[in-house]
């Protein structure tokens, strides 16, 4: 039997097409809140699956770490509109139980939630392409440097990225540099402009496909 389900999800329309689908399959929707600050422990079943409907990249681990520490062994799925390789690390290392990307076709979505329900962990199929891409063989370092320029990266720009490789959050970056968090913030969006690229999985992905991880480290280009 699937546990009951509580939706989470600032947007009305999408938390309630997600909860007829989620009944449509058997589920019993037991909660739908806009925010995890109106959670309270007392109206849910210790069993309760809390499904986090696309919430913002940056808010996804507090959003975990809310539940997790609100309610013990709370099982936590994040439904994410998109892939990033760091909040998903950062939402399992809170607790999290599953990260799901919000797919296009109902099956694959449902299954997976399935399998979070009966206390599988769920992994996104984008791990796998990120994964192939770190594993792929590097280039030279001419190539390397050539990429850096063509980039224009200042060297700071430089280090921040050798971090975003390594999949660090802004607060390790920070640690890593000795520079504050706003700083990092400032850089990692310079960094995403300038590669022309959406989010830190992807700039990881550029440096890794021109050798840039292999030959340069955080703290070897301090400006």
């Amino acid at each position: 039997m699937l546990p009951p389900v509580c939706l989470i999800s600032s947007n009305d329309i999408s938390r309630e097409g997600l909860g007829n689908l989620l009944r449509s399959e058997g589920f019993q929707v037991c909660g739908s809140l806009e925010d995890v600050s109106q959670i309270n422990p007392r109206d849910f079943d210790v069993e309760t699956l809390f499904l986090l409907d696309s919430p913002p990249v940056e808010a996804q681990v507090e959003a975990v770490s809310h539940i997790t520490q609100l309610m013990d062994n709370a099982s936590v799925v994040v439904l994410a509109s998109s892939f990033d390789l760091t909040a998903m690390i950062d939402c399992f290392r809170s607790g999290a139980r599953g990260y799901i990307i919000k797919a296009h076709r109902v099956q694959p979505l449902m299954a997976a939630l399935k399998l979070a329900a009966i206390g599988e962990r769920v992994l996104p199929p984008d791990l796998v392409d990120v994964l192939d891409q770190r594993m792929a063989p590097k280039l030279p370092t001419s190539d390397s440097v050539a990429g850096l320029k063509a980039a224009n990266l200042s060297p700071r720009e430089v280090d921040v990225l050798a971090c975003l490789i390594e999949g660090y959050p802004n607060k390790v970056i920070a640690r890593e540099l000795d520079v504050c968090e706003a700083t990092v913030k400032v850089h990692v969006k310079a960094i995403l402009r300038k590669l022309n690229v959406k989010n830190r999985t992807q700039a990881a992905i550029w440096a890794n496909s021109r050798g840039i991880g292999q030959n340069y480290g955080p703290g070897s280009h301090m400006a």
